[in-house]
């Protein structure tokens, strides 16, 4: 099922004439081993090898190099690449039938796969020095709103659901692909490796971007997991600490409803203009990027405040507590007194 010629041929026009390439083979669509192997196997390996033989024309290479380009990373990142690559056109494949349009994997590998030709172009030619990274990140976002293009011809996504079977399938894809990421980089070194998705600078911090960003909340999460706090011995809460809780949640609150309208906003003129540009894509990254740090905006209102996650924990389970017991002991009513005071502001964020 190996053809270079047909394979090439592909790439070409997957490149330079997209939209015809990718009608012409829609019909051969159906069967994913052919893709598989037409399509998406080489393009993964060409690109590994590709990046990994640019890699030395950076100052300093060598085969055994700290940091450079090995034989064992760039096996590991073919495995990688290809388990990215059937989860993506899972993932869209799965939710465009939920979405009104064909739940087909085999349709959406290939769809992802010729959309996502100039990513792996991108990919190839990240190891050149200086250049590298930005033509990778340049040609991922052609690819993005290449896919944005190819949803309809391949998956049938009715138009009226396109922008939110986009949004929430690139979404699920980011997570995924954080997961495997990180998963990945604590089996070979103990340590996360969601930097290594986005850019980093020469000291290996993460330079911003969609996955600067979720490494900065998982940064967060990790801070907060190590808070500790003791309880006082008679379990009451005070005033100061209530307020304090009152706060975070309202702040929360606050940010939450900004990154969600942000986001609706988005969706919205994707829905009214179907011819997206490089820059609207632009925008759809950021707004993701807002959706996926709701999860952590209460610890991040926590943590930069100087406050403790723990006693903050702690202080909603006991809120909590008294709002169901009221009055089995002396601390529960002492804590449903608080609560009571504070009712009006409460509600919403311990009745629930």
């Amino acid at each position: 099922m190996l053809d270079l010629n047909r394979t090439l041929a592909l790439v070409r026009g997957a490149l330079f004439d997209p939209e015809p390439t990718w009608r012409g083979y829609l019909p051969e669509a159906g069967d994913w081993k052919k893709t598989a192997f037409l399509l998406t196997g080489p393009l993964i390996v060409a690109a590994a090898l590709i990046a990994y033989l640019l890699g030395f024309l950076g100052g300093g290479s060598s085969m055994l190099g700290l940091g450079r380009p090995t034989i064992g990373m760039t096996l590991v990142q073919i495995c990688m690449s290809a388990v990215i690559a059937g989860v993506v056109a899972l993932i869209y494949s799965a939710l465009a039938g939920t979405f009104g349009g064909k739940n087909s994997f085999a349709l959406g590998l290939a769809a992802t796969t010729l959309a996502f030709v100039p990513g792996y172009a991108g990919q190839a030619l990240s190891g050149l020095p200086w250049i590298g990274m930005l033509l990778a990140l340049g040609l991922a976002i052609y690819g993005l709103v290449l896919l944005w293009k190819i949803i309809p011809i391949y998956l049938e996504v009715p138009d009226a659901n396109r922008a939110a079977h986009y949004i929430v399938s690139l979404l699920a894809c980011i997570v995924v692909m954080v997961i495997i990421s990180t998963v990945v980089g604590r089996m070979m070194y103990g340590v996360t490796t969601t930097g290594g998705l986005s850019g980093a600078d020469s000291s290996g911090e993460v330079t911003g971007g969609v996955f600067g960003t979720m490494n900065r909340q998982a940064d967060l999460m990790a801070t907060a997991e190590q808070d500790t706090y003791e309880p006082p011995s008679d379990g009451k809460l005070t005033e100061s600490q209530v307020q304090a809780f009152i706060r975070v949640m309202d702040r929360a609150g606050e940010l939450q409803a900004e990154k969600d309208k942000r986001l609706q906003e988005i969706a919205a003129k994707a829905e009214k203009d179907e011819q997206m540009s490089m820059s609207d894509f632009g925008q759809v990254m950021g707004g993701i990027t807002d959706f996926a740090g709701l999860e952590t905006t209460e610890i991040e209102v926590v943590k930069t405040a100087g406050g403790n996650w723990a006693e903050h924990q702690w202080v909603r389970g006991s809120l909590r507590t008294a709002w169901v017991q009221k009055d089995i002991n002396d601390t529960v009513v002492h804590n449903y007194r608080l609560y009571e005071e504070y009712a009006d502001d409460l509600a919403d964020y311990i009745a629930r």
